[in-house]
């Protein structure tokens, strides 16, 4: 009962956040309303405020609705064209990454494992689970270090792409909540479900985009989606976004944090520069191209790009590729040098 009351605190304060902020014409109110309420009230009130996974999930299949009803037959074949982008920015971003990371070691004096974990662009789930599974005594620095960024990624990013010129092919509209649209919800939510069983990253997300890019495929028409639904999206993994961060992270020394910023600022900086050189290269608005390149998480910028009127399927699909990037190449890496390192004692 207890359990409910701080889930049910949590909400009204979440969406009483999203209202403020919209009556105050924030950008992306419905995100960062609930995203920072939650945030100062978490770091600075005794309250106890909760959220479970599985609103979070149910946030997520609600963002991949979106995305997966713009994966059209035309959205598909121009994706192929930006594969030569996907492996640039990915090599930039390990360069980036590795450079950041030996700034760590020698600036704060910790191991670089220890700066490689913190410092892996994306994939922050993985990263923290990983650190927790090998027991590492830097835990608090590695998620302090991974959280940050995500909420300096979600909280200035929607304020650089709010206002820059869209060209979208994700359906926002006045749609209503009708029995075939609640079918095809029920039939995604399902299909997060089956994706997350079989260990697809971000699974409640990219279960209905891959469900509805088969239904593309087979040329069956998906109901739009209800504004209302995105905004719901919104609130509750901004609440969830907003709870990532813990008074213990806190207990840090100046100098460590102080670093955590300045890698959140390069990577949102090189962001930037970057998206303004592909624009140059490809036929994107800044929004489509700063939201593809930016390394703030797929779930995160997934919801972005839906509700900033984005290509959200160009979002995806370089968000995806980074995954995948971060899941096959960056994790093992690290893994390797761990085991490397820790049997190294054994080896002399």
């Amino acid at each position: 009962m207890a359990i409910a009351k701080s889930y049910l605190l949590t909400a009204i304060l979440g969406v009483i956040g999203a209202y403020v902020f919209q009556l105050l014409h924030i950008p992306m109110p419905w995100l960062l309303g609930p995203l920072l309420t939650i945030l100062v009230l978490q770091l600075t009130t005794p309250l106890s405020l909760k959220w479970n996974k599985h609103f979070r999930n149910f946030g997520l299949v609600i963002a991949g609705y979106s995305i997966g009803h713009a994966f059209t037959l035309e959205a598909l074949a121009d994706i192929r064209l930006y594969l030569p982008a996907m492996i640039s920015l990915n090599v930039l971003y390990i360069i980036l990454f590795i450079f950041i990371s030996w700034v760590i070691v020698k600036r704060v004096k910790v191991d670089q494992l220890t700066a490689l974990t913190s410092c892996v662009p994306g994939g922050m789930t993985q990263i923290v689970a990983y650190a927790e599974e090998q027991g590492s005594k830097h835990i608090t620095m590695i998620t302090f270090y991974q959280v940050l960024r995500v909420l300096c990624i979600v909280g200035f990013v929607p304020m650089l792409v709010v206002g820059s010129s869209s060209s979208s092919s994700t359906s926002v509209s006045d749609a209503h909540y009708t029995l075939p649209f609640l079918l095809f919800f029920a039939s995604s939510y399902i299909a997060g479900f089956i994706a997350m069983k079989i260990k697809i990253p971000t699974g409640y997300m990219l279960g209905p985009v891959f469900l509805f890019m088969g239904l593309q495929l087979a040329t069956i028409e998906i109901p739009e989606i209800p504004v209302s639904a995105l905004h719901v999206a919104q609130i509750v993994l901004g609440i969830y976004i907003g709870l990532l961060m813990k008074k213990e992270n806190l207990h840090l020394s100046k100098k460590l944090i102080f670093y955590a910023f300045v890698s959140s600022f390069l990577y949102i900086a090189s962001a930037f520069g970057l998206a303004l050189l592909a624009m140059k290269f490809y036929p994107l608005d800044f929004k489509t191209s700063f939201l593809s390149i930016v390394p703030g998480g797929l779930d995160q910028m997934g919801i972005i790009s839906a509700s900033v009127h984005a290509n959200s399927t160009i979002v995806t699909a370089f968000q995806l590729f980074r995954v995948l990037v971060v899941s096959i190449v960056i994790v093992p890496s690290i893994k390797y040098f761990t085991s490397k390192r820790q049997i190294a004692p054994d080896t002399r």
